[in-house]
């Protein structure tokens, strides 16, 4: 408990989606003592409340139980489209910051109803996995015809999961071989969704340690189940840490050895002269989620002490978390 009363809960935040007032967060189960492994916080103290703002888990009761596979195990990545449905990625691996995680379940995503609570979808992926699969991110899609489609990032196959979800089936589509050379570690595999005024959404993808980063037509994803249509944007200037995006046309990104963030906006050609700064961090804390929060019409940051955290000896209560409005300081 906390001087409120309140349970405190611990761990690092991740990623992060915004839903009116309030912040959906995953802490995955980094290390032992996590409680919950996804939150949500009232971004600003509710009404009659002396108590200040409110974090708690999501969905509340047992759906947070380690060890029971029907609960959240530890949930790394989630989206929310637009029809309130919160895509939580559980990879069912806990302590993976430890030198041996513990393997609790097959990974899942759950898609949970934002004003309920309660998971409306429930998908296994149990068979779109292999021993050397590690699941990192996940986006939800949708059709020109309006039907849903989750990506998946399988870094450790170099193929992301294509799921249908009115369908109910899936598939692993293999990325291209030049997507990362042949010694390369195949560490982080980032995937942008970005959508165009005519209907015609777009997946980029690149390894962190990829040289390039490529771009799909979303469609050829869903009725292809294939990446031969790729194509290779652009060599990045340096090793690039992909943050997310602004729902529309634009990515936010850092470099590895910095923590500030650029905008690329997908319009324009691939390269240093169209990135355009538009956060500064203060070194402390490092940006791991760029969100945009439509009431209010910003674009957030999710920011943590991630490297410091990950670090021997350091317990989960010496997390420390941020939700940001993105800001460029004036000098």
């Amino acid at each position: 408990m906390d001087e409120t009363g309140h349970t405190a809960y611990n761990g690092l935040t991740t990623r992060a989606q915004i839903f009116d007032d309030v912040a959906f967060l995953c802490n995955p189960r980094l290390k032992a003592g996590i409680e919950a492994t996804l939150l949500k916080v009232y971004m600003f103290p509710k009404d009659g409340a002396a108590d200040g703002i409110i974090m708690e888990p999501f969905p509340e009761g047992k759906f947070q139980t380690e060890g029971d596979c029907e609960c959240l195990q530890s949930a790394v990545d989630l989206y929310l489209d637009h029809e309130d449905i919160l895509w939580v990625l559980d990879v069912g691996v806990t302590f993976t910051a430890h030198s041996t995680p513990s393997s609790r379940c097959p990974p899942k995503v759950v898609g949970f109803n934002v004003h309920t609570g309660k998971p409306e979808k429930v998908i296994s992926l149990a068979n779109m996995v292999t021993p050397v699969s590690r699941l990192q991110f996940i986006v939800c899609d949708h059709s020109v015809e309006g039907n849903r489609y989750l990506y998946i990032a399988d870094a450790g196959t170099k193929s992301i999961i294509v799921w249908d979800v009115e369908n109910n089936k899936g598939a692993r589509v293999a990325l291209p071989e030049n997507v990362l050379a042949e010694f390369s570690a195949r560490d982080v595999l980032y995937i942008a969704l970005i959508r165009r005024q005519t209907g015609n959404n777009f997946l980029y993808f690149t390894y962190r340690s990829g040289d390039n980063l490529f771009c799909i037509e979303a469609k050829h994803l869903q009725t292809e189940a294939s990446a031969a249509k790729a194509w290779d944007v652009g060599k990045k200037p340096a090793k690039m840490i992909i943050l997310g995006t602004d729902e529309w046309e634009s990515i936010y990104f850092r470099y590895e050895s910095k923590a500030d963030v650029y905008k690329w906006n997908t319009n324009d050609a691939f390269n240093e002269k169209n990135f355009e700064i538009v956060h500064r961090c203060d070194g402390q804390l490092i940006p791991t989620h760029a969100i945009p929060d439509y009431k209010r019409g910003v674009m957030k940051m999710v920011e943590s002490n991630l490297v410091q955290f990950l670090g021997k000896g350091v317990q989960p209560a010496d997390a420390l978390n941020s939700l940001t409005v993105m800001t460029l300081p004036t000098d």
